[in-house]
């Protein structure tokens, strides 16, 4: 059974979850993934910050944000202007 990162992470392109794969090993600690175009990806995990060697670009972050969205941002759109979109783990 996947754990709700697991489950976050389907919404991310190959690379990206291969990378966060690579650096992050304890899934049930990671509580925050920061996406920033042309910047590095950042995992917060308790009060520690990851930063990967890894900038994402303007197309990628479109692609997830479309993944989580499902193809409907305007249903985020608070969200999205808070800087932030909140996904719930399935269980």
């Amino acid at each position: 059974m996947k754990n709700s990162v697991q489950e976050v992470l389907e919404y991310f392109p190959l690379q990206i979850k291969s990378e966060i794969d690579r650096c992050c090993n304890v899934y049930e600690k990671l509580e925050e993934i920061r996406l920033r175009t042309n910047r590095n990806i950042i995992l917060k995990i308790g009060q520690e910050e990851i930063v990967l060697n890894y900038i994402i670009s303007t197309n990628e972050v479109l692609e997830i944000l479309q993944r989580i969205c499902d193809n409907s941002i305007y249903t985020y759109q608070n969200q999205i202007c808070n800087g932030f979109i909140t996904i719930k783990g399935r269980s």
